[in-house]
């Protein structure tokens, strides 16, 4: 009997319709038919509902039949689509069947709701018939054994991939040959004379030795049959281990000296009716059951509730009977009720007559290496996310170097996590106090929707955490306990924050949101963290270059009297201090040059000498008590602090206790989230003014600019270090030893550093 067909019937004409949708029941009782006069609502109920054919009629006010084929075909490229119009020719049909349509059947009488309706049942049949076809393919596929499929000729039409393993050959290699190929010439004729005509008559089972490409011979449990169609299907199972397994158990005629001696395993005989009737001392060791307590207890004793309701230890004992020796694994129960992994062997056992005895029951305890597979299957699982996750951060360095501007590395980072990975959307986001942020872009959904998601599920804790702390977090996501108006919801298993960090500074966050819940390996942790360094970087480039190349900035006088800032320190008294160039030296360290004016160098150096800022000062030029020019290496003060954040430091003076230091600020800079970064680690520092300002671009830039871009940071450290020491004046102010002292680095290494450094100079000069 034919399962129920739900049909579409789409015409405008509603009494037609409804007649229709009646004659059409009356003509088969299987059909059920839904009338819809409006083509654009049956495109939305095909989206909306279930249905396994679809009538319409060709001309319809609103859209022609054809841009309805079209529409439906979008929606299920396989769904019979039959049109069923009084409005027709054959030119009218040959153009229907060439855009796709499955028939095409004029209004004629009642006589073609017959046929409209054989043909529904037909086409539907047909379907179901092929969705039935692929399932099995997909099944045969997953199949542990080797399942092939020959034509009527013998040669080959499908193979699944445990065949082609078996057999050692490539499936493209084996489609189109004949089954002849894989035998040896001695066992050809038995196939044709017995396997072949057994398979016809019913089905033929039994053992098949086959050849494989190396040339090596695999024995395999083996069936043969027909189906209706003349096609054979082969049915084959690896048992060459097994048989050599078989074959030495029944060999084996010492059994209980065996049993006795082994202790790593638990070895015991049970009954035909599966009841223990010997025991080892292995048993004892790994069942936890002494010998008085076990025999005479059924085998189920020792397997979980669950595989006892199952049926598993009697189904295990009939599997050993019908293939002679069974294997399995799974959890078992010792008499403390503790749990443990086994590995099983069952082997029926016969006497000389071929009578039944009983069972051979092998346990042994898996628990540790079981644990040492999975923890091997865990770092294989974090190595390969590693790599991956690897791959995307060289990909986005690449990317990066091209990027000219701070939204092109962001749509970067955002695209290049949601293209590979469990990331199923990014956001690149602005950080609000208080754990909130504005979504500035998105990438596998739109900015809006991806803002709407994050907003719902995202704690604020989490984003302020990621923020302040400039650490990758991960927050898990009960999708359950969500309420999330999306389509996504349900596959949304935790959000990971990636902080866009440049030194201490944190400029934004990519919100991901991930398809699982098992959170981060440390490596994948550790990529992620890279990512979002190598983007912060990248920002903070691009945001300089803006600055040095722009006609127009934002000029910012701060001023701070923090008695801890050792500039401040050097400017009090009757000195004044001005800036001569700061030169950095890695990501938290400067190499700062200050003139002296007023005070002798010795007195403030040796002042300043013991601040917990300053990791080395020292004297380049003394003008005998008038002042000179100071060196300072110094981590965390004022005027590192804006250097790092990329603005460039302008001018800076401090006296009588107070500094202040002038800045450039690139124009696409948010000022305000700035001065808030230095409110946050200089209290004492504020705002004195604020103006735009415009700035001729120095034509030597450009040269600048290229040896910068050729030289590393050490390098480049060391041409200015030795520039504002004084190394290049007559007489020198500091020798080599002096300048690379400053720097903390050897003074064969600065002159390794300083000849490529001149080098570069040189070339780009006069090349």
């Amino acid at each position: 009997m034919t399962a129920t067909i739900c049909v579409l019937h789409v015409d405008d004409d509603r009494e037609f319709a409804s007649l229709a949708a009646a004659s059409l029941e009356a003509e088969n009782e299987a059909l059920s038919v839904e009338s819809e006069p409006d083509a654009e609502r049956a495109l939305e109920r095909l989206d909306e509902e279930s249905f396994d054919c679809v009538v319409s009629d060709y001309e319809m006010p609103q859209v022609s039949g054809l841009e309805f084929l079209r529409a439906v075909r979008d929606v299920d490229d396989t769904m019979p689509v039959i049109f069923f119009t009084g409005h027709g020719s054959e030119e009218v049909a040959s153009e229907a069947i060439s855009a796709g349509v499955t028939d095409y059947i004029q209004k004629r009488g009642y006589e073609q709701y017959t046929l409209l309706a054989n043909r529904i049942v037909n086409y539907v049949e047909r379907r179901r018939a092929e969705e039935e076809r692929l399932r099995g393919y997909e099944a045969i596929e997953r199949a542990r054994e080797g399942i092939s499929i020959l034509d009527e000729s013998g040669r080959f039409v499908y193979t699944n991939e445990a065949f082609a393993s078996l057999v050692g050959y490539d499936r493209d290699e084996l489609l189109g040959r004949h089954w002849e190929l894989l035998y040896r010439e001695e066992d050809r004729q038995r196939v044709y004379d017995q396997q072949l005509p057994a398979a016809a008559n019913g089905g033929w089972t039994g053992q098949t030795v086959y050849r494989r490409k190396d040339g090596d011979l695999v024995l395999t449990n083996h069936s043969l049959s027909y189906t209706e169609d003349g096609e054979l299907i082969s049915v084959a199972q690896d048992i060459t281990d097994d048989e050599r397994r078989r074959q030495e158990l029944l060999e084996a005629k010492r059994f209980e000296s065996l049993v006795t001696a082994v202790t790593e395993y638990a070895v015991f005989m049970l009954d035909t009716e599966g009841r223990i009737v010997t025991w080892n001392e292995g048993a004892e060791d790994i069942e936890g059951y002494t010998e008085q307590e076990a025999v005479g207890e059924h085998v189920s004793l020792f397997y979980t509730p669950e595989d006892v309701a199952a049926g598993l230890p009697e189904r295990l004992l009939d599997e050993a009977l019908e293939r002679e020796c069974v294997e399995d694994e799974g959890w078992r129960v010792r008499r403390d009720g503790q749990r443990f992994w086994a590995h099983v062997v069952v082997t029926p056992v016969f006497d000389d007559d071929g009578t039944h005895q009983g069972f051979a029951f092998v346990t042994r305890d898996m628990t540790e290496r079981r644990a040492r597979e999975n923890e091997l299957e865990a770092q294989r699982a974090s190595l390969a996310a590693a790599n991956r996750m690897n791959e995307v951060l060289r990909d986005i360095l690449r990317r990066i170097v091209h990027d000219s501007s701070r939204r092109d590395i962001e749509q970067d980072v955002c695209d290049r996590l949601t293209g590979d990975g469990p990331y199923l959307f990014a956001a690149s986001v602005d950080y609000v106090e208080g754990g909130g942020f504005d979504v500035r872009l998105a990438s596998g959904l739109d900015a809006d929707a991806a803002g709407y998601v994050f907003e719902h599920i995202t704690s604020r804790s989490v984003i302020e955490r990621a923020y302040e702390r400039g650490s990758v977090e991960v927050q898990h996501v009960d999708s359950a306990a969500v309420d999330l108006d999306h389509d996504l919801a349900t596959a949304i298993r935790s959000v990971v924050c990636v902080p866009l960090t440049y030194r201490e500074t944190t400029s934004g966050l990519v919100l991901l949101c991930s398809t699982t819940a098992s959170g981060l390996t440390e490596n994948e942790r550790s990529a992620l963290a890279d990512i979002g360094t190598a983007a912060g970087y990248g920002i903070h480039a691009v945001e300089t270059e803006h600055l040095l190349q722009a006609d127009g900035v934002v000029e910012l006088v701060l001023e701070t009297t923090d008695a801890d800032d050792p500039l401040v320190q050097l400017g009090s008294g009757d000195g004044t201090v001005t800036l001569d160039r700061l030169v950095p030296i890695d990501d938290r360290r400067y190499l700062v040059y200050v003139t002296l004016e007023g005070s002798a160098p010795t007195d403030r150096v040796a002042a300043v000498a013991p601040n917990p800022a300053v990791e080395e000062v020292t004297v380049v030029h003394d003008r005998e008590g008038e002042g000179g020019v100071i060196a300072l290496t110094v981590t965390d003060v004022l005027v590192t602090y804006l250097a790092s954040m990329g603005t460039k430091v302008h001018t800076m003076e401090a006296s009588e206790g107070t500094l202040r230091v002038m800045v450039d600020v690139s124009p696409n800079v948010d000022v305000g989230r700035l001065l808030d970064g230095v409110r946050s680690a200089f209290p004492d520092s504020g705002l004195v003014s604020k103006r735009q300002v415009a700035r001729p671009v120095k034509r030597t830039r450009a040269v600048a600019e290229t040896v910068e871009s050729r030289l590393t940071q050490r390098q480049l450290s060391a041409l200015q270090a030795a520039y504002h020491g004084g190394y290049f004046e007559r007489p020198r102010r500091q020798t080599a030893e002096d300048v690379a002292e400053t720097m903390g680095i050897s003074a064969s290494t600065f002159h390794q550093h300083l000849r490529i450094a001149l080098e570069t100079v040189l070339t780009e000069l006069f090349d």
